[in-house]
């Protein structure tokens, strides 16, 4: 190949070109972002829509299939899901994962736009955030103290913690749990209103008449000009409490003649324990597409700076983003060991120091160079694209091997080191660009195919490609180039006579005999050659069956650093009940040596959560999955309330709890009742399935609802407005926000209620009064409510959840070990057709929509692979043949894949079919090497037979180097350890298992089928006339 003489003859050429690759490598990697993997998150956004104190079937019908109706249509809206609950009405929509979440959310805003006159008149305008409505925070501050309490650290954190923390880059949100904000309230003393004559309505005006502060204008004199400003706020309770509301007799009427003013934090009915304290919790959510890992990086570096009150303290009580940093330090890690590896071996089989350099130097640059491919595509630094580096050591070095131990071979022959390097370089460039071009055309379906397969593994199959294309380059420019100036000739070998060189010598002498051997062993093999055929034969059928009987899941479950417990309380149970049980949860969880701290958060009515934070991996002798197994009795010992443990964390897609991976959606516009009948027969049946544990739904409880009828034509005769009524209620019951108040330089605020005391039951309510015209209508009189109202008790839902467009009940579940997904969803699907009534659907969403959606892309990314390489083979083969004799050895390797993952009881997930598709590339260039050495013998006058020994035996180190290289480069991964050592660990059997299986099988093999394939003679190229 002239372009390969000439970097031969140009040394200083071919380092130029190779110290630009460094440059450009070591500035791209400066610049990558880091972290965990490729984004992949689905673009989503969450509309929030609050209408005080209307119930859950209201929120359904005047907000919340309003706005549905409108988003159907929006472009790219993969899935709808909302949640309709007291007061507030939550919509996250889904969508396909190629789709711009700014454009998405303006067409969001323009579709709001258009129904906003059908909301209800008293509706607080549409929010919407770029993220899920049920995005778990990713980090967790806690801030706690032995001086404050709970309301000095909530008022805190609300006044100095949430902006600060807004202010990063990525937050979508921060939220406060375990206090609320400051609130002033009138508690007010309905007998004594009645006694003035007064009603709640006559506080609300005179609070908002009374606490103003307004710009008056300007002042404008000869030389100034004077803001004037009327300031009328009231400060504090006393200020409050002397409030006018009314006048009799000449007598002002003050607050504090019919209630009192109480400054105290708003109930959010929640409460937190950091390491058995109480304490506050900052939870941080990241926007949809954000990167967590440099929002906590930012996060940490800013603490720091936080001047707390004397006494408080701030830690991290969770970070999710730690398991990512160790997870790619231990994938660093394990590109280190394997490079050490693969260079061991090139120093045993070509025994000499020298030729170790040449190597030592092409992986680096070769691994580099891809960082500057991957900064030119916009890729990250992630875990992906670090596995395939991992790999790419094995495959770069491969290239390297073949020219060095061809070059190697000439030195051998009695060549000078110059003169080897031209001859072997010419000899081998054209295998090395097939190979190159071939691992190639694997990864290219991978970065074509769609959904989150094509978008999650197209950085790992870009890097690695690029990577090999690279060491291609690199080994046809600057190892021969090294071979021909470093390499000693065989003469200054044989007369050195140092330890490393008689060692050599003996090692030297093993090889040439195995050489020898193997070519024996060879000719006697392709006299039985059938034999040989058969038993591939048996070992690809024996491949397929044990593969499709493994277990499938989506992505392994991971030891991610911290367990959870999921506590379910009794319906109607307060916040007390709550609290004294998971007080007992805590206490169990910090009995387990491994947790190093503790995050308890608790609430009602609802679901609590207690978290811990495991030691580091390296300091710890059990997994979370052990530890969780543990605590299983326990937990279950608790009878007050119902707790799950589990590993907790996400999972690669972000889908949701990486314990559950089962995700049935119960759809149907039946009524709640039939829904919920319908949902509890799945729920059987799912408990009924060998390996489903922990099934769990969301069915919405029935709560007591009290319905207030209205008498029209008595309200209208008394001159009562129905608004009026409404306004009252919601004052005597809820209480109602009616102004703001000043305190430390924060605006908080003011709320009119009535006494607790006077709201326990409907008759009370209706007891109160409310203003009505006089039938003079000279004066306003007191009426009881009772005169113009009814109240009828009847259960109706706390929650109503809806699926495109559907009412909806979710169910998830876990799946044990050792079984399998798709086989799972698939007999859900069946048996829940045989139980469900008419106009009742079932769907899967989360997890196992994902798994069942990228199943068929797998399927797909196969095809395409094994066609590409086929294609690419035969144009530059210009053979149908040869291609076929090559692949040959693919179902081979991919059985042994198949059979190391069931020697250590892996499954069948992303992870390790993406190693199989690896596989196609890699054993593909064993194939070449022999295929492409026996034409060239055959071209020189040899037989077939004979063409194919002598090259399978001249290309036989080759391969085994390459072998040993790639199995030795992917041992660190399949017996990782660690954060994340879960997902390494398949991809590293796989290739372990496929490339030694499938090389041994291969040397024998495709000889075998040379000899019945191949063309007996070589058919040259038909040579055109020019003339034509």
């Amino acid at each position: 190949m002239k372009f390969t003489d000439v970097c031969i003859r140009r040394p200083v050429l071919s380092t130029v070109m190779s110290l630009v690759i460094i440059l450009l490598g070591i500035v791209s990697w400066s610049r990558l972002q880091v972290r965990q993997y490729p984004n992949v998150d689905q673009p989503k956004i969450s509309v929030f829509t609050q209408l005080e104190g209307a119930g859950p079937e209201i929120v359904e019908t005047q907000i919340t299939k309003v706005l549905e109706n409108v988003f159907s249509g929006i472009e790219g809206l993969e899935t709808m899901t909302s949640r309709s609950e007291i007061g507030e009405s939550r919509i996250t929509l889904t969508f396909s994962i190629n789709r711009d979440i700014e454009a998405a959310a303006n067409d969001v805003r323009d579709k709001i736009g258009r129904v906003l006159d059908k909301l209800p008149k008293d509706v607080v305008a549409p929010r919407i955030k770029k993220a899920d409505a049920d995005a778990f925070p990713f980090m967790h501050l806690a801030l706690y103290s032995d001086r404050h309490d709970v309301r000095d650290l909530a008022d805190y954190a609300y006044r100095y913690l949430e902006s600060r923390l807004e202010a990063v880059p990525g937050v979508s949100s921060v939220e406060i749990f375990g206090g609320g904000e400051y609130e002033m309230k009138l508690i007010l003393d309905p007998v004594k209103l009645t006694g003035y004559n007064l009603t709640s309505e006559d506080v609300v005006k005179a609070i908002r008449d009374q606490n103003v502060e307004k710009p008056a204008g300007n002042i404008i004199t000869q030389d100034r000009e004077i803001v004037v400003t009327t300031k009328a706020r009231l400060m504090t309770e006393a200020d409050f409490d002397r409030l006018v509301i009314g006048e009799k007799e000449g007598y002002l009427i003050r607050l504090s003649d019919v209630g009192r003013a109480d400054l105290n934090a708003i109930d959010r009915r929640n409460r937190v324990l950091f390491n058995g304290k109480n304490a506050v919790a900052i939870g941080v959510t990241k926007q949809s597409v954000a990167n967590a890992l440099t929002i906590a990086r930012d996060i940490k570096k800013i603490m720091p700076d936080i001047k707390l009150p004397t006494g408080m303290h701030l830690e991290i009580a969770r970070d999710r983003t730690l398991f990512v940093e160790r997870s790619i330090d231990e994938v660093y890690e394990t590109i280190a060991i394997a490079t050490i590896l693969v260079i061991l071996v090139i120093f045993a089989f070509l025994r000499s120091m020298r030729a170790v350099l040449i190597p030592l130097v092409t992986i680096p640059l070769s691994l580099i160079g891809a960082f500057a491919l991957m900064y030119a595509c916009g890729f990250t630094i992630n875990i992906l694209t670090l596995l395939a580096l991992v790999l790419a050591i094995g495959l770069v070095v491969d290239d390297a091997i073949v020219m060095l131990e061809n070059v190697h071979r000439y030195i051998e022959m009695g060549d000078k080191p110059l003169t080897a390097a031209f001859k072997g370089a010419k000899e081998i460039s054209f295998a090395v660009i097939a190979m190159t071009i071939t691992l190639a055309a694997v990864y290219a379906p991978i970065a074509l195919s769609p959904g989150m397969t094509g978008k999650l593994f197209t950085e790992f199959a870009i890097t690695l490609a690029g990577a090999v294309i690279l060491s291609g380059f690199i080994a046809l420019t600057l190892t021969p180039m090294m071979c021909g100036r470093i390499l000693k000739s065989h003469e200054e070998e044989e007369a050195a006579t140092g330890f490393w060189s008689r060692l050599g010598h003996k090692v030297g002498t093993f090889l040439a005999a195995m050489d020898q051997g193997y070519a024996n062993l060879l000719r006697r093999v392709l006299g039985r050659r059938w034999i040989v055929l058969l038993m591939g034969g048996a070992l690809a059928v024996g491949g397929y069956y044990i593969g499709s009987h493994l277990p499938t899941e989506l992505v392994p479950r991971e030891d991610q650093g911290f367990i959870s417990a999921r506590a379910i309380p009794p319906f109607g149970a307060n916040l007390d009940y709550t609290d004294r049980y998971m007080a007992k949860v805590d206490a169990i969880l910090a009995t387990v040596p491994e947790v190093a701290s503790r995050l308890t958060m608790i609430s009602a009515p609802g679901e609590s959560n207690s978290a811990g934070n495991l030691v580091s991996w390296e300091k710890r002798k059990r997994n979370s999955k052990d530890i969780v197994d543990s605590l299983r009795e326990p937990l279950a010992d608790i009878t007050g309330l119902t707790v799950y443990p589990s590993m907790g964390g996400k999972t690669i897609v972000d889908s949701g709890d990486s314990d559950t991976p089962i995700e049935v959606v119960v759809m149907s516009n039946k009524t709640h009742k039939e829904l919920t009948e319908s949902a509890k027969k799945v729920e059987k049946l799912l408990q009924r399935l060998p390996g489903v544990s922990n099934v769990l739904s969301d069915v919405g409880n029935l709560g007591q609802e009290y319905i207030v009828t209205v008498d029209r034509d008595k309200a209208a005769a008394l001159g009562v407005e129905v608004s009026a009524i409404a306004e009252t209620l919601d004052t005597l019951i809820s209480g109602r926000p009616s102004s703001k108040f000043i305190k430390d330089n924060k605006q908080y605020g003011v709320r009119v209620e009535i006494n607790e005391k006077y709201r326990k039951s409907p008759e009370d309510v209706t007891g109160l009064f409310i203003k009505a015209a006089s039938k003079d209508n000279r004066r306003d009189v007191l009426i009881p409510l009772s005169e113009i109202v009814t109240i009828e008790k009847r259960t109706a839902p706390t929650e109503i959840g809806h699926f495109m467009g559907f009412r909806s009940v979710n169910i998830t579940a876990k799946l044990d070990s050792g079984y399998s997904l798709g086989n799972t969803l698939d007999e859900i699907k069946r048996q829940a057709y045989d139980v469900l009534p008419e106009g009742t659907l079932i769907q899967f969403s989360g997890e196992s929509r994902r798994f069942l959606q990228e199943s068929s892309n797998v399927y797909l990314i196969f095809g395409l692979a094994l066609a590409f390489i086929f294609l690419v083979l035969a144009a530059q083969y210009e053979s149908w043949r040869d291609p076929w004799i090559i692949m040959l050895s693919v179902p081979l390797s991919l059985a042994g894949g198949v059979f190391l993952l069931k020697m250590f009881d892996q499954s069948m997930n992303l992870y390790s079919q993406i190693g199989l598709v690896t596989l196609i590339g890699l054993i593909t260039k064993h194939g070449i090497l022999i295929v492409d050495f026996a034409n060239k013998r055959k071209e020189e006058g040899l037989e077939r037979l004979d063409a194919v020994i002598d090259a399978a035996q001249l290309r036989l180190r080759p391969i085994l180097m390459t072998t040993f290289a790639m199995v030795l480069g992917a041992i660190p991964l399949a017996f990782a350890e660690g954060a994340g050592a879960e997902s390494r660990q398949p991809i590293g059997l796989v290739i372990v298992g496929g490339m030694t299986l499938g090389t041994l099988f291969t040397l024998f093999v495709v000889p075998a089928v040379y000899t019945f394939l191949s063309r007996r003679e070589h058919r040259p190229l038909v040579d055109v006339p020019h003339d034509i």
